[in-house]
This record gives C-alpha cells, sequence and structure tokens, in this order.
C-alpha cells in the first residue's frame, strides 16, 4: 500500500512526458476558489476525440451508451462542480458543452474514478518545444498509448492503492478532496478516448 506523501496545491500544473527526446505535455489541471476542478488536454489538436460513458473491467472497456465523437481543434476541458454536482465537457475553442453529466459526488465520501483519457499512439503526438511543470520518464522503445487515470479522493486520505501499470503517480489537493493522476503503460494502441463510468457507478 502505497502513502500519499507530496501533494500539490497550485492554482494550475502541466502534466507530460518525456520520450525519445521529446516534450508531450498531455494536460493540465487546476482548481477555482468555489473547489471547483478543472482539467484540459490539446496533445490531440486538430484531431478527432472519441467520447462516452463505458465500465472498465479486466483492462477492457464496455460502452454503456453510444460513442460521441467530435472535433477538437483546441483541445477540450472537463470541468467538476460541488455546487449543482454536475460535470461538463467542453470544447476549449468553441467553447460548447460536449456534454453535460449530474453526479451526487459531493461531499467526497469515500474514493471514485471520475475519467479515463486514452492517448494516440506515442509517435503520433504533438511534441511542444517546453517541458511540462511535471512530468515523467517513459522509455523510448514504447510506442503505444498512454493511459491517464483521474480519481478523486476525500481529503484527509493517508493511503491508497496504486496501480501496477502505473509509471507515474500525480496529487492535487484543494481544501474539500484529492485529485489522483495516474499515468499507466497499457501496451495497446488507441485513438484519442475519453470515457467516465456510469453515474451510480462512483467507486474506484
Amino acid at each position: 500500500m502505497d502513502k500519499v506523501l507530496a501533494k500539490v496545491d497550485k492554482k494550475q500544473v502541466r502534466l507530460g512526458v518525456h520520450w525519445n527526446s521529446l516534450w508531450l505535455n498531455f494536460c493540465s489541471f487546476g482548481f477555482s476558489g468555489d473547489n471547483s476542478f478543472y482539467f484540459s488536454s490539446k496533445f490531440h489538436s486538430k484531431g478527432q476525440l472519441q467520447l462516452g460513458q463505458a465500465v472498465l473491467k479486466d483492462n477492457h472497456l464496455f460502452d454503456q451508451e453510444p460513442d460521441q465523437f467530435h472535433s477538437v481543434e483546441k483541445g477540450f476541458h472537463v470541468s467538476l462542480h460541488p455546487k449543482g454536482k454536475f460535470m461538463h465537457v467542453k470544447d476549449n475553442q468553441a467553447k460548447k458543452i460536449l456534454y453535460k453529466r449530474e453526479i451526487d459526488w459531493y461531499p467526497v465520501n469515500r474514493p471514485f474514478n471520475l475519467l479515463i483519457l486514452y492517448t494516440p499512439p506515442l509517435e503520433t503526438c504533438k511534441s511542444e518545444k517546453d517541458k511540462s511543470d511535471f512530468y515523467t520518464q517513459v522509455p523510448d522503445h514504447y510506442k503505444d498509448s498512454i493511459q491517464i487515470r483521474v480519481d478523486i479522493f476525500p481529503r484527509e486520505t493517508k493511503e491508497h492503492h496504486p496501480f501496477i501499470s502505473s509509471i507515474w503517480i500525480f496529487w492535487g489537493r484543494c481544501p474539500v478532496y484529492l485529485i489522483r493522476v495516474s499515468m499507466n503503460l497499457i501496451k495497446t494502441r488507441t485513438p484519442a478516448l475519453l470515457y467516465w463510468p456510469a453515474d451510480e457507478d462512483l467507486r474506484l
């Protein structure tokens, strides 16, 4: 069991990987004054994003509703709000709401998975000149997709169960809950995918 030792509570941070001398800045997240959580990604710039509701069992996704396909020129962001208890998925450029989810998630009494994001294969991802605020090294020989999992934990969490396939775990905190971002090597090649569990299935 891994102890939660270091947590970052900056307003906004960028997370990425260093791979084959390239900086791949996959996502950023932060908190607002009302304790809302914001997660943004643009690594699939000018690509198509596939999103929807699915359940993950034995590392396989099973759709629970038909997927949606959106062209996101400047990426997308997900916002989670305590007031009103809802989640939005928005296009960064058009500011259009792609999906609205109403969930009874606050106050956070037990850990649960908020979303799972899959990157395209690494050699197809757009690199940047500047490195992320926080990053991890990925072996040069690994060329498949990376799974980025975002989980919510109660504020006073002391210990948690990390995933065996995690190459990196990053923690963020606001006054009333914690965010855990895990990057996992899945040895599978996928397009850009964004999924979340059924609203009644708030658990890890």
